[in-house]
C-alpha cells in the first residue's frame, strides 16, 4: 500500500479480534516509528514500550474506565479487545514541551501508518497514557526508563468489521 492510501485507509478501530498482530510486524512498526523526524534529532528523549500481555492491557483499560467515569461520568472500555498496545514516553525538561508532544504524535503516526500499510488496524489512546503516567508502580513494572512520562498511546490488532475509513475535512485558510 502506498503511502497516500494508508494516510487514507487509517481509522481508529474500536473492536478487535483476538488475532495476534505478527511479531515481524510489530518490529516494522516500530522501525518506521523509529523512522520519524524528531525535533533536534532527540531520539534519545523517546522511548516505546510493547505491552503483548492481555492481562496488564486490561488492567490499564480498567484503571483508564475509571478515570473516565470519574470525569466524565461514562464508564466506557478503551481496549477494545485488542492484543497489543504501544505506548511512545518522552523524557521531559529535555526540550520544550510543545516540542516533547510534537516529537511524541509524529512517532505514534508514523508507526499507525505503518500499520495500516500491513494491514493492521489501530486507534490513538491519550487517556490511557495519563493513568499510566500517574501510576509509579506501573511505570515502573511497564519498564518506562526513569525520568520518561507516558504521552500517547496506540492499539494495533485486526478489526473484528470492515467499516470504511471516515472522511474529515479541517479548516484551511490560505494567504
Amino acid at each position: 500500500m502506498n503511502t497516500l492510501d494508508a494516510i487514507r485507509n487509517r481509522k481508529s478501530t474500536r473492536a478487535y479480534t483476538a488475532q495476534a498482530v505478527p511479531e515481524e510486524a510489530i518490529e516494522a512498526i516500530l522501525k518506521a516509528g523509529s523512522a520519524a523526524p524528531v525535533a533536534m534529532a532527540k531520539y534519545d528523549t523517546l522511548h516505546i514500550t510493547v505491552i503483548r500481555n492481555h492481562d496488564v492491557i486490561a488492567r490499564i483499560n480498567d484503571m483508564t474506565a475509571e478515570m473516565f467515569a470519574r470525569k466524565m461520568g461514562v464508564k466506557k472500555n478503551t481496549d477494545y479487545g485488542a492484543r497489543t498496545m504501544l505506548l511512545v514516553s518522552s523524557k521531559s525538561g529535555m526540550l520544550p514541551p510543545e516540542m516533547e508532544i510534537a516529537n511524541v504524535g509524529i512517532v505514534t503516526e508514523n508507526m499507525i501508518l505503518a500499520a495500516t500499510a500491513l494491514g493492521i488496524d489501530s486507534v490513538i489512546l491519550g487517556g490511557a497514557p495519563a493513568i499510566i503516567a500517574q501510576n509509579a508502580d506501573l511505570v515502573r513494572e511497564l519498564g518506562i526508563p526513569d525520568g520518561f512520562r507516558p504521552v500517547l498511546g496506540a492499539l494495533l490488532g485486526y478489526a473484528a468489521s470492515d467499516e470504511p475509513a471516515k472522511e474529515h475535512t479541517i479548516a484551511v485558510n490560505r494567504i
